[in-house]
């Protein structure tokens, strides 16, 4: 009986081990060429070209007047004309709407009446009486008080207050150190020459002046002493003579004003009554010719009529009625806060309105508003912009509009890839420019403008020139 025969091994092991072996010789030096290579990776490199770099800020806004200006009435009344309509064009001092005015002219002609009262023929000769009665007036009032504190005196004050006037006057007018000191002298002499007439006033004017004499009762003889004027009557006296200047002043004033060659209403200044009186009439007529003229609505500016609320026969109070937008125009658009740095006054902006899609508006930036504008609970920055706008088309104050602001331009200048630059330091910049022998020379670059993929080159480099932009990146 046969024994059953045991596996046979012996070989086979062997074999599969040298096949092993061999697939891994094979994949070891099959790879290692392409693992040496991929460390090698190709160098990237970009040519130094001409062309145009524009740097771009976008926002939206809307077309508005220049100003629009709401119109109302000072006055309430009965409207009884509207020679406008909304969308007509106006000029500047157009009527716009009219009141009864009937009332007013009867105002008018009254308060003219009473100035004529004050100004005719027989008001001119009052006047002129008026101008010599207070003359006298003042003269007396200066004799009065010459009498009292000596004329003398009187002139020795005179002298000093015009003396104190002159050196001020001067003084005022910036007048040569010569002058002033020359002023303050005759100040100094004048001071003096009073003090002088003031003790002759009381060692000689005074015991001859008011001496007086009285019996008396018990002895029966005759007593003379001398009783001088006190504080208070020289000080009447003074108040006297100033009132009685006050007075000389505004009559020839007075009648300065009625018998010259100006309208007495040309100057309204006043020095007391009668000028006064007349200042008022004049005052009044003026008053009531401009509530005549309030009752016609006038336009300040040219523009177009926007809006209009009165009709004739209306009673209407003076809530405005009439609105006028000018017909110059603005683009107001809005920008993030993150594109502040990149608008301002003088840059060249493009539109585009949402009822002109087709067609581009070049316009100019003239300001940029100091504060944030709050919009939809977004704070934006807000500028203003003039646009070409044709007169062939129909623009309407409040047009939506999209808004290209150009923030930097140049044309035909040396352009790179933004990936070619490196950053040595804040606003210090090179590149590696690629030599004809492979090798990279390090070269510093002056950059312009600059956006998210191009930069312009100002100096460092020339036209055809090749850059480095780095190495192809494998996997």
């Amino acid at each position: 009986m046969r024994k059953p025969s045991k596996p046979r091994w012996g070989l086979a092991p062997i074999f599969i081990l040298l096949i092993a072996l061999a697939a891994g010789g094979y994949y070891f030096w099959g790879l290692a060429p392409q693992t040496a290579a991929a460390t090698e990776a190709p160098l990237q490199t970009a040519r130094v070209r001409k062309g145009d770099i524009s740097i771009l800020i976008t926002g939206s806004g809307k077309l508005v007047a220049a100003a629009r200006v709401e119109l109302g009435f000072r006055t309430g009344g009965t409207v009884v004309g509207v020679p406008v309509r909304v969308g007509q064009t106006v000029a500047e001092g157009d009527t716009l709407a009219v009141l009864d005015d009937s009332l007013a002219r009867l105002t008018l002609a009254e308060k003219e009446l009473a100035l004529q009262s004050l100004i005719s023929p027989d008001a001119l000769i009052s006047a002129d009486i008026a101008r010599i009665n207070a003359q006298t007036s003042l003269d007396n009032a200066i004799s009065e008080l010459q009498y009292l504190i000596s004329p003398a005196v009187y002139r020795a004050e005179q002298n000093l207050l015009e003396a104190q006037r002159s050196l001020d006057d001067k003084k005022a007018a910036n007048a040569s150190a010569d002058e002033i000191a020359a002023a303050e002298s005759a100040l100094s002499r004048a001071e003096s020459a009073l003090k002088t007439a003031q003790y002759t006033y009381n060692a000689e004017y005074v015991p001859v002046t008011f001496l007086t004499s009285y019996r008396d009762e018990t002895t029966r003889e005759i007593i003379e002493t001398i009783i001088p004027p006190t504080g208070d009557t020289i000080g009447l006296a003074r108040a006297k003579v100033q009132a009685a200047q006050l007075s000389l002043e505004d009559a020839r004033q007075y009648y300065t004003r009625l018998s010259g060659d100006t309208e007495p209403c040309a100057d309204l200044t006043t020095y007391g009554t009668l000028t006064s009186k007349l200042t008022s009439a004049c005052l009044a007529v003026q008053s009531a010719q401009l509530a005549l003229e309030n009752s016609r609505l006038t336009a300040p500016t040219s523009g177009t009529v926007t809006m209009l609320n009165a009709a004739a026969g209306q009673s209407v109070g003076t809530s405005p009625v009439v609105a006028i937008a000018s017909d110059e125009m603005f683009i107001q658009f809005y920008l993030e806060e993150t594109d502040l740095a990149f608008v301002q006054s003088e840059m060249p902006v493009r539109v585009v309105f949402d009822a002109y899609p087709e067609e581009v508006f070049e316009g100019i930036v003239t300001r940029v508003d100091p504060e944030l504008a709050l919009v939809s609970n977004v704070n934006y920055v807000s500028a203003w912009a003039t646009v070409d706008l044709p007169v062939e088309k129909t623009f309407l104050s409040g047009m939506s509009a999209e808004v290209e602001v150009v923030s930097g331009e140049a044309l035909s200048t040396l352009l790179i890839p933004v990936q070619a630059l490196r950053e040595l330091a804040p606003g210090s910049y090179a590149v590696f420019v690629l030599q004809e022998d492979g090798t990279l020379q390090f070269t510093p670059v002056t950059i312009g403008l600059r956006d998210f993929a191009t930069v312009e080159i100002l100096d460092g480099l020339t036209g055809g020139e090749v850059v480095s932009t780095g190495v192809v990146e494998t996997k």
